[in-house]
């Protein structure tokens, strides 16, 4: 896309895909449907290397829609290469598994007059027969307003202006996770106003297996804990007070002013309203196994950034 071509659409919607299957039929139906004129923006699928032919099957639509190819890297590298691509002067991001309301670009430009990067609400697909892990999953992951809080915020639901990515180089793509959070964190440390914007609104499946959902806490701490090595700092499961899991956990969640249990009124503003035998259930996994394979993918990220370095 040649700079002058640059800037003429009012957003790009940029999302990564790899063996997306019949979750790129929702989004692309959810996005067709946004309230935002179609001539006022694009779509561009980066394809992270697919092999289930999603991206093939997608339908041509008067330049709306574009795929975008490229070789298996991981989800940041994809999303460097559609933002090349792509001609608009606001990027909006979302996963290929998310499906928008039919106002999230309208709000998500909107919240974008008050701020440089607008983070929306991330809302939960939940499953018809819900497990212990929908609700641990619910309780530990995508809640954008806390994020914000915390100076940073994911790709799963993100709106900033072009000028803003092209200036801080984009995504670091070395890694193949936390690329989100190393983006906001470099942007807001550059001056950027970083706002919550809750009518911004995507839904999001929750993992509601145990496989599932341990399996994305190893791959985040261990990717977390590669980045913050290589950028000079410990990560947590290297300091004292993470040798005691229980207490750290305790600790963490008092600070931030959260229940001991899953988080109820989370739950509840999420359309869950627990049962008790569910959040009994759930404390050994929230207070012994969840800490203990945080801290070791941790530490094996962390011996893993200093082999790679």
């Amino acid at each position: 896309m040649s700079g002058a071509d640059r800037g003429r659409l009012l957003v790009s919607v940029i999302v990564p895909a790899r063996n997306a299957g019949a979750d790129l039929e929702a989004l692309l139906q959810a996005l067709a449907g946004q309230t935002l004129a179609r001539q006022e923006f694009e779509v561009v699928i980066a394809d992270d290397g697919s092999r289930d032919g999603s991206t093939e099957r997608l339908p041509a639509a008067d330049g709306w829609l574009r795929v975008v190819l490229g070789p298996p890297k991981n989800s940041y590298a994809a999303r460097n290469r559609a933002v090349a691509a792509s001609a608009g002067a606001t990027l909006a991001f979302c996963d290929a598994d998310c499906v928008p309301e039919p106002d999230w670009l309208e709000q998500g430009l909107a919240a974008l007059a008050d701020a440089d990067i607008a983070a929306g609400r991330i809302r939960f697909s939940l499953p018809s027969q819900r497990t212990v892990w929908t609700l641990l999953d619910m309780d530990s992951f995508k809640d954008h307003e806390r994020q914000v809080a915390n100076g940073t915020a994911e790709t799963a639901n993100l709106f900033l202006p072009r000028e803003l990515f092209d200036r801080l180089g984009g995504f670091d793509d070395s890694l193949p996770e936390h690329g989100d959070f190393d983006f906001v964190i470099r942007a807001v440390e550059d001056g950027a106003r970083l706002v919550f914007a809750p009518k911004a609104i995507v839904f999001h499946p929750t993992r509601n297996r145990a496989k599932q959902f341990l399996r994305a806490l190893w791959i985040y701490n261990r990717w977390y804990a590669a980045r913050a090595s290589r950028a000079g700092s410990r990560p947590e499961a290297l300091k004292l007070r993470s040798l005691v899991p229980l207490v750290q956990t305790l600790r963490s969640r008092r600070r931030f002013g959260r229940s001991l249990g899953p988080d109820r009124r989370w739950l509840l503003a999420n359309g869950v309203a627990p049962r008790r035998s569910e959040m009994l259930r759930a404390l050994p996994i929230m207070y012994l196994l969840a800490p203990y394979l945080a801290a070791a993918a941790q530490l094996h990220g962390w011996v893993e950034s200093k082999r790679l370095r």
